[in-house]
């Protein structure tokens, strides 16, 4: 009689191979979702360098509420995170508390980002003054947009009941679109703060 043959198949050496760990097909659809936003803010954010370069672009005064708004959404990012953690480690108590803070600070941003565009307005720098005026409440509209989905699921696993191990895995999974959201965030507030028309010159080649 033939001995039966081991899975996973065992080598010379007689320890088993180590099978390679499968995604879950949420995550791989995570992934997709975050790579077809970041294409589509990269190229947003190609055209804003290539339209400063022309010669009628205004840039916007100083936003200081800006500021305040990234140190709300980093703040829901790390009390997110933690809850996802939490949940992991079977303390699901502690990660639903957390969970609604960091649904308060992400709040808090999006409010945040309202009046600033409202005070923009006020201070009539409204979105059809100028190029600039445009295409900053553009990038600050959109993210704001897609951040509003990511309440949507913040929202749905703070109301859901589910096993311990599938909201584990889904607070994990919300957290890291979040994460991606505030890092979008970071790249479009630098480039907002710290690029002018000289260098949006330089980068497209039509500077003197």
């Amino acid at each position: 009689m033939k001995p039966v043959p081991s899975w996973p198949p065992m080598p010379p050496g007689g320890a088993p191979v180590a099978q390679p760990r499968r995604r879950s097909a949420s995550q791989v659809a995570l992934w997709w979702l975050m790579g077809v936003i970041g294409m589509l803010f990269g190229l947003m954010l190609v055209a804003y360098v290539m339209r400063m370069s022309l010669g009628d672009w205004r840039p916007l005064p100083p936003v200081n509420a800006l500021w305040v708004n990234t140190g709300l959404l980093a703040a829901a990012c790390i009390v997110m995170q933690s809850s996802a953690s939490q949940a992991r480690h079977g303390e699901l108590r502690r990660s639903r508390r957390e969970w609604g803070a960091s649904g308060v600070l992400a709040l808090g941003f999006i409010v945040g980002q309202v009046w600033v565009w409202h005070d923009l307005t006020m201070r009539r720098y409204g979105v059809s003054g100028n190029p600039a005026n445009s295409f900053f409440f553009l990038l600050t509209g959109l993210h704001a947009l897609h951040l509003l989905g990511g309440m949507v699921a913040w929202a749905l696993l703070a109301s859901h009941r589910m096993s311990h191990a599938a909201r584990a895995q889904r607070l994990s999974l919300t957290a890291q679109y979040w994460h991606f959201l505030f890092v979008l965030w970071v790249v479009l507030f630098a480039a907002i703060v710290n690029l002018t028309p000289e260098i949006a010159q330089r980068l497209c080649g039509t500077g003197a």
